[in-house]
């Protein structure tokens, strides 16, 4: 008679491993269906199989009523286990082997535990397992009181502990367990994976932690890159500021040889040729001998064009001059600083230019200090005499308003020229009539004629300067660009700027052109490079009329220069091209109105006084920019103020309103 090995297996299994010829060949196939059929017959009466076996609810319901949720395998069918033999031979179900009653007892304590064979031919006992452990065990016993299956080592440690079977209060020693051999060995069942809500629930965690993990690193990332870079940004504009003020200082230094140079090679020429300094015409008076001077000079010129002869009495003017400037001595008679600050309005002019257009926009008085030209916007310049106390000439022939207007002091008093220049885009030049030579002459008889009219500019001309030499002036206009002309109305050379021109001056020693622009710029020009040496910037974060250089004048001493825009006044010193100086209309005007603005500022002609406008005409001491008057101009803006005399004697301003307003030291 076969004896049982112990060896519990399905039926279905065991018959398909059978048909395949496996190691449980030996039962036919009416044996097997036998034993199927018996198996569950017994099964389905057997009263704990009946609770667990082949009926659906077997699964749900033991898992639910132990672990309070579904188990994973409940949806397994499980059937009734069979016995083998030593040769793996299938004996039938273990309830229906006549056996002894020891191998009977061993047969009924394994067929009333829940066995759970899933098809791949494992041993399922996840139920009764997990009752301790939670997993499939993988050394089970059964329970030889109750029939459940555990993993031993853990049977065994919870048998110490306790001394007695888990969930139940029956006594159990190792006496009380049966080893169960599964074959093929028990095979743990791969864990559940996104088949259940906390299974999801989980994945979603670990993404989200994953997701989470990596944005933190992302910003660290960020965070490392953005110090990088900042550093980056404050070493490159760390080095830029380098960059820049070792350029400065190289100008500078470049300006002040420059500068040396010159002086150097004046002072050598004055040493070497005193006589012909001597014999200059340097403030333009007529030589004793009648003239022949100049004509000697002339003919020296005859074969040069008449760019290469500006250029060489530019140069011979500019050596002279500078050489006379390091002699020069404050001049006699110059009004002093204490009787500056008893200044006073002395005489208001009020019948100048027509009233259809009123507005003076241009001044300047003669080196006598009686005569005064003025600009209007009526197209006309007239020449107002202040010992008669009347308008000497009206100049007309400009289509549109006069911009500019100087006197050419190539002569003195009336024999002097005039130039204008005009928004019609002409520059004129005026000449005295004969009579105006005469001292006994009339007014009707006094006046000056146009000599000629340039036409050089396509856009109107801002401003007109006349060189020191007294020969040339200069003109600008408005789209950049500016030119030298001779006298005669010859342009001898011209250039342009990047930028739209509002003023124009030249330097003391006449190489220079200084160009005040709309975008608030100075320029620094060479005439004869046609190049720009330096370029300041006068106004900072302003547009329009406010951004404008409205006001630009050199001193007589060829190192300072005055700038005015609407709401700033500076001096700058050439040699370090940067601002000595700085006032706001807080600083000389207080309690100007809002609309105030500065419109135009002057030295005199020894360099010792500044006069600047605003909403009154304020007077300053060079030396220490002390304030030493404040004088009201009225109603009206100034647009434009000149010094009279080359000692200071008296300032004049001119306003919109067709006024010239004379002020003065008090006489008291």
């Amino acid at each position: 008679m076969p004896v049982p090995t112990g060896y519990v297996a399905e039926p279905r299994s065991m018959l398909g491993r059978q048909a395949a010829g496996g190691p449980r060949a030996g039962v036919s196939d009416v044996e097997a269906s036998t034993a199927v059929n018996s198996a569950a017959r017994v099964h389905a009466h057997h009263p704990l199989l009946g609770d667990y076996g082949m009926h659906r609810r077997t699964g749900r319901q033991m898992s639910e009523s132990s672990h309070g949720s579904r188990s994973p395998f409940a949806s397994i069918r499980t059937v009734s286990p069979v016995m083998m033999d030593e040769q793996n031979t299938v004996l039938g179900p273990a309830a229906n082997l006549n056996l002894d009653a020891v191998t009977r007892a061993q047969a009924e304590a394994a067929l009333e535990q829940t066995i759970q064979c899933p098809l791949s031919q494992t041993i399922d006992t996840a139920y009764t397992a997990r009752i301790v452990s939670g997993e499939a065990p993988t050394e089970p016993v059964i329970s030889a009181k109750t029939g459940r299956i555990y993993e031993k080592r853990i049977l065994l440690k919870y048998m110490e502990e306790h001394g007695r079977e888990p969930q139940t209060e029956h006594a159990l020693s190792a006496d009380d367990m049966i080893s169960v051999d599964g074959a093929p060995p028990v095979v743990r069942p791969r864990p559940p994976t996104l088949t259940s809500v906390p299974a999801l629930l989980s994945t979603f965690q670990n993404e989200w932690d994953a997701v989470v993990l990596e944005t933190f690193a992302l910003k660290q990332q960020y965070e490392q890159v953005r110090r990088e870079l900042s550093q980056a940004l404050y070493q490159n504009d760390a080095a830029c500021r380098v960059v820049a003020r070792l350029v400065r200082e190289r100008d500078e230094a470049r300006a002040a040889l420059a500068a040396l140079n010159v002086q150097v090679s004046a002072s050598a020429e004055v040493q070497q040729k005193p006589n012909r300094a001597d014999q200059m015409d340097v403030d333009g008076t007529p030589e004793p001998n009648g003239g022949d001077h100049k004509d000697q000079k002339d003919q020296d010129h005859g074969e040069l064009s008449a760019e290469d002869t500006y250029y060489e009495r530019a140069a011979e003017t500019s050596r002279v001059l500078s050489a006379m400037r390091m002699k020069r001595e404050t001049p006699a008679g110059l009004v002093t600083p204490e009787a500056w600050k008893t200044a006073r309005e002395a005489q208001t002019v009020e019948t100048l230019h027509t009233t259809t257009k009123p507005g003076i926009v241009g001044l300047d008085v003669d080196r006598s200090g009686d005569l005064a030209l003025t600009a209007g916007l009526d197209n006309h310049a007239e020449v107002f005499s202040r010992s008669r106390d009347q308008t000497l000439a009206t100049l007309k022939g400009h289509t549109k308003r006069v911009t500019s207007a100087a006197w050419v002091p190539n002569a003195s008093g009336l024999s002097a020229h005039i130039v204008t220049g005009s928004a019609d885009k002409s520059v004129r030049v005026w000449g005295p009539k004969p009579a105006n030579s005469d001292d006994d002459a009339s007014v009707r008889a006094i006046g000056w004629t146009k000599l000629c009219i340039i036409k050089h500019h396509n856009a109107e001309v801002v401003g007109v300067a006349v060189h020191p030499s007294n020969e040339y002036v200069a003109s600008a206009a408005a789209d950049g660009s500016w030119a030298v002309h001779s006298l005669q109305g010859e342009t001898v050379v011209s250039g342009t700027v990047d930028a739209p021109v509002s003023r124009i001056a030249f330097h003391p020693d006449g190489t220079f052109l200084g160009l005040g622009t709309r975008d608030g710029q100075a320029k620094i020009v060479d005439v004869k490079q046609r190049q720009v040496l330096a370029t300041l910037d006068v106004v900072a974060d302003a547009e329009g009329d406010a951004a404008e250089v409205n006001g630009l004048h050199f001193s007589e001493n060829g190192y300072y220069f005055v700038t005015t825009s609407a709401r700033e006044a500076a001096v700058w010193d050439l040699r370090k091209q940067k601002k000595t100086k700085v006032w706001e209309l807080k600083d000389l005007a207080p309690d100007a109105e809002a609309e105030a603005a500065f419109t135009a500022a002057r030295f005199d002609v020894s360099g010792k006084y500044l006069a600047v406008v605003a909403d009154r005409v304020v007077v300053l001491k060079v030396k220490g920019w002390a304030q030493l008057a404040e004088l009201p101009v009225g109603e009206f803006p100034a647009r434009a103020v000149a010094w009279v005399g080359d000692t200071a004697s008296a300032v004049v301003a001119a306003t919109m309103d067709n006024s010239l307003h004379y002020y003065e030291p008090s006489q008291e």
